[in-house]
């Protein structure tokens, strides 16, 4: 029963950082958030994207490489920067999601980097708030794109960086009752048939 359990709560933690991430709608146009599908769900997921200067297509699928706010500081290549820069973006893109659409929000988001986009007044509050606020860490997941690019047709070698929400404490609650829910039942099952 013990290794049932961990394996459910193994396969729960690991499944929240995909492997594949596709793009299957844009509802606002150049402004986010996306509608992304994690390694091929059906449900969509909303993510923004953090670098104006890459470009996918609706449809297009591509290797990510999950990382949090913890790791995401040691990452090295064209969307390196440092935990305050990153939880900037977390900062910007937890604004964007409760207002979709924004364009000042997302010209704030691909700045941050100097991945695109302007320093506005979105920008500028977003580095004061992180700057004033030291123990502030996004909980917000960012999707790197890892593999072999070389065959397609990127501007910048690669496509786009998003950055999603972890679902709130609350639904992760009720999914991890759920699940329990069925080991029990599956464990109930096992010892009638047993």
């Amino acid at each position: 029963m013990k290794k049932l359990v961990l394996m459910v709560l193994l396969l729960v933690a690991t499944s929240a950082y995909a492997d594949t991430l596709t793009i299957t709608g844009a509802p606002y146009g150049v402004n986010g958030p996306y509608s992304m599908s994690l390694n091929g769900n059906l449900a969509t997921t909303p993510m923004i994207c953090y670098s104006d200067k890459n470009f996918i297509t609706i449809g297009e699928s591509w290797g990510v490489q999950a990382y949090d706010i913890t790791q995401i500081g040691t990452l090295s290549g064209p969307f390196a920067g440092t935990t305050m820069e990153y939880n900037e973006l977390g900062y910007l893109a937890d604004q964007l999601f409760a207002n979709p659409g924004n364009s000042d929000l997302q010209q704030a988001i691909w700045a941050v980097l100097g991945l695109g986009g302007t320093t506005n007044t979105d920008y500028t509050s977003a580095v004061s708030f992180v700057a004033t606020h030291p123990t502030y860490m996004t909980s917000d997941v960012f999707y790197i794109p890892v593999g072999d690019f070389s065959g397609n047709n990127y501007p910048y070698g690669m496509p786009q960086p998003f950055v999603s929400q972890v679902p709130e404490p609350s639904s992760l609650l009720l999914l991890g009752a759920g699940l329990l829910g069925l080991v029990g039942l599956s464990f109930k099952n096992a010892i009638r048939l047993g």
